[in-house]
């Protein structure tokens, strides 16, 4: 079968993910958009998950670079540096996008009303180590439409968490990310991002469920919370020091204590989501 050139590059940086990385990369090469590519950065994996990779033999995987081990920030920008194409999204090793998620994405920012666009994102469910849909006390969800960045940050900052959503909750342009990289940081890497990407353009709400993020009793331990915690706080603080104009004294407030509130909601659901 011939492929056309790619229009968007699904970027997946994996590191020991020999799970979930076959599911994941069945999730892009089922898509009822066929206009892309999907490169790997893999960081210094010791389990089979290069191996996994190859065994597809798919022409619609166009590169597989294997570093040792870098951090994930690292990872995440070499995968990203792979891509060709105009539109990225970066896709983790354990998560899955819907059949038509490409297609509405490509779509939504091709339109030439949306070209003041950074960058687009979705509605995500939340799944459990056996792909069983949870539910998610930390959910938010946007209306469709532009948002600006004087509109979201505030919004964000006042959420104490991500609104926007993990990585495969969003499609953003390689112009944009080129003006806003690199990614940084540790917990915050992906939120990080999408703020400075607001710097260069609007962020467009697509207001459906295209994506499931996994979960799993390590990503929601305690330890791992309080350090998250930690992070979005100083996050927060960042974001009013940096945008005084635009982040009140107030939305900085309520983001602090929204904080303290989800690190404990975390907490609750973990020991009900993952009891079984």
């Amino acid at each position: 079968m011939q492929y056309k050139e790619p229009i968007i590059s699904v970027c997946i940086p994996t590191h020991n993910g020999s799970k979930h990385i076959a599911e994941t990369i069945k999730s892009v090469l089922n898509q009822t958009f066929q206009e892309f590519e999907i490169v790997i950065s893999d960081n210094g994996s010791t389990d089979d998950t290069v191996q996994i990779i190859k065994d597809f033999n798919d022409p619609r995987i166009t590169k597989i670079d294997c570093l040792p081990p870098v951090s994930p920030a690292d990872n995440w920008n070499n995968a990203v540096r792979l891509a060709g194409a105009g539109l990225i999204k970066l896709l983790c090793q354990d998560d899955v996008i819907f059949a038509d998620c490409l297609e509405k994405e490509v779509k939504a920012l091709s339109e030439s009303a949306n070209s003041d666009c950074s960058f687009c994102f979705h509605t995500r469910n939340l799944i459990t180590e056996n792909g069983r849909h949870v539910w998610d006390p930390i959910k938010s969800s946007f209306r469709a439409g532009k948002y600006s960045i004087s509109e979201l940050l505030p919004r964000i900052v006042r959420s104490g968490g991500n609104p926007i959503g993990q990585p495969m909750a969003v499609t953003f342009r390689s112009e944009s990310f080129q003006k806003a990289s690199p990614f940084m940081g540790e917990f915050v890497i992906d939120l990080d991002m999408w703020v400075k990407l607001l710097e260069t353009g609007h962020g467009l709400a697509l207001g459906e469920v295209l994506s499931a993020f996994r979960v799993n009793g390590d990503s929601w331990g305690i330890e791992l919370s309080k350090k998250q915690f930690r992070m979005m706080y100083d996050f927060n603080l960042q974001m009013r020091s940096k945008h005084p104009n635009i982040v009140t004294k107030l939305d900085s407030q309520k983001g602090r204590l929204k904080c303290f509130v989800r690190t404990f909601a975390r907490r609750f659901a973990s020991r009900w989501v993952f009891r079984n």
